[in-house]
């Protein structure tokens, strides 16, 4: 059981079933998503303005950030992942 805010944060609402929207967890689902569609299925894009085929989506690696620098405590420091 998962409490949710709604109403502008002045209540909240008992969910049983919520899912993770962000990260691997919805990257998972547009794939599953896209198997069940089919590879040639047009998509569109860009606001409607263009279209692209499903099986000529890049599948695009995630990046290694170690070594990167970010910046903390107000911009104030800088911290190596």
């Amino acid at each position: 059981m998962v409490k949710i805010s709604s109403k502008r944060g002045t209540s909240t609402i008992n969910a049983a079933d919520v899912k993770n929207w962000a990260g691997e967890t919805f990257k998972n689902f547009q794939k599953e998503q896209l198997k069940v569609a089919g590879l040639d299925t047009v998509l569109s894009q860009k606001r409607g303005t263009s279209t692209i085929v499903a099986k000529d989506i890049p599948d695009v690696p995630q990046p290694s950030l170690k070594g990167q620098k970010i910046t903390t405590k107000r911009g104030t420091s800088v911290e190596t992942l």
